[in-house]
C-alpha cells in the first residue's frame, strides 16, 4: 500500500477518535470524482469517507501551523487586533480548502505515477515477448515468462493476466480486462492492438515489433518536448531562488526607511521560509514534469 505524503496520523486510531466526522468526510468526498478507483489504485483499505476524514484531519494541522507562521509576521507589524483576527481567520480558511483540495487529489497523481512506472519498463517487457515469441514460444508462454521477469509493475499486470487465465478467463476477455485495470494509456493501447491482431489472424510477431517502434518515438518526443519545457521552469526556479529574495529583501529595507514599513527579524525570517517553501514546491513540480522513460 502506497502512502500519501505529508499524512502522518495512525489510520485506526485517529478514525475512531473522530467517527463523528464520518458523515462529513462524505461531503467532501463528492468533489472529488473517482475516489474510490483511486484508493483501490493506491491498494489502500479505507473507504472513501475514512479517507476523506483523514484529508481533513491533515489540512487542519497544517492551516494552524501556516497560520501561526503568518500570525508572526502579522504581529510584528503591529496591527490593530481586529486585522489580526480578519487576517487569521482568512488565510487559515484559505489554506485549509487549499490542503483539503491537494489531499482530496493526491490518490489521484499516485495513480498516475503507477501508470508511469508501467510506461517505464514497458519497452523491456514488450521487447522480451517479442524474443519470445520469434523464438517460437506462444503468447501465453510470452506472458508467464514476463510475469516472472523484473520489470516492476509491468510484471505485476502480467501476473493478474496469467492468474485470470489460470482461473479459465479466454486470453482475449483476459486481456480486455488488464486494459479496464490498468491506468496506463499506452499498456492499454498495446493490448487493444494485440486483442485485435488475435481477432484478425495477423501476425503478433509483426504487430508487436510496430508497437515497439511506435512507442520508443513517442517516447523521444516527451523527452523533446520536455527539454523545452524545462528551459521555462529554469528560468522560474531562477526567478524564485535568486532575484526575488535578492529584490525582496532590498525592497524590505527601501520600504523600511520612506514608507515606515517594520522589519523585524520575525518578518525578515518568514519572509524567507516563503521564500523557500516556494522554490521546494517548484523543484517538485519540475521533477514530477520528467517524463519515465528508460531506452
Amino acid at each position: 500500500m502506497q502512502k500519501v505524503p505529508f499524512m502522518f496520523l495512525p489510520e485506526k486510531s485517529t478514525l475512531h477518535r473522530f467517527r463523528f466526522l464520518l458523515g462529513l468526510g462524505v461531503l467532501f468526498s463528492r468533489f472529488t470524482s473517482g475516489l474510490k478507483s483511486d484508493l483501490e489504485e493506491m491498494d489502500s483499505a479505507l473507504k472513501v469517507q475514512e479517507y476523506s476524514v483523514l484529508a481533513f484531519l491533515h489540512s487542519l494541522f497544517y492551516s494552524i501551523l501556516f497560520t501561526f507562521l503568518f500570525l508572526a509576521l502579522l504581529f510584528s507589524q503591529q496591527k490593530s487586533t481586529f486585522q489580526i483576527v480578519e487576517y487569521s481567520v482568512g488565510i487559515f480558511v484559505l489554506f485549509t480548502l487549499l490542503f483539503l483540495v491537494v489531499f482530496l487529489r493526491y490518490p489521484h497523481v499516485i495513480g498516475g505515477k503507477k501508470a508511469e512506472e508501467v510506461d517505464k519498463s514497458l519497452i523491456y517487457a514488450l521487447k522480451d515477448i517479442s524474443l519470445q515469441v520469434s523464438s517460437g514460444v506462444s503468447l501465453y508462454s510470452a506472458f508467464v515468462h514476463v510475469s516472472t521477469q523484473e520489470y516492476g509493475l509491468v510484471s505485476k499486470e502480467f501476473t493478474l493476466l496469467v492468474q485470470d487465465m489460470h482461473r479459465g478467463v479466454a486470453l482475449e476477455k483476459a486481456l480486455e480486462n488488464m486494459a479496464k485495470r490498468t491506468r496506463s494509456a499506452y499498456l492499454r493501447r498495446v493490448i487493444w492492438q494485440l486483442i485485435n491482431t488475435m481477432r484478425a489472424g495477423a501476425s503478433v510477431k509483426g504487430a508487436l515489433n510496430t508497437i515497439i517502434e511506435s512507442l520508443s518515438r513517442e517516447q523521444k518526443s516527451r523527452i523533446k518536448d520536455y527539454a523545452q519545457e524545462l528551459n521555462l521552469w529554469s528560468l522560474l526556479y531562477m526567478l524564485f531562488a535568486v532575484a526575488i529574495p535578492t529584490l525582496g529583501a532590498t525592497m524590505l529595507v527601501i520600504l523600511s526607511g520612506f514608507a515606515g514599513f517594520q522589519i523585524t527579524p520575525v518578518s525578515f525570517v518568514s519572509f524567507l521560509l516563503i521564500t523557500v517553501f516556494v522554490q521546494i514546491v517548484l523543484i517538485g513540480f519540475i521533477k514530477s514534469r520528467r517524463p519515465f522513460v528508460q531506452f
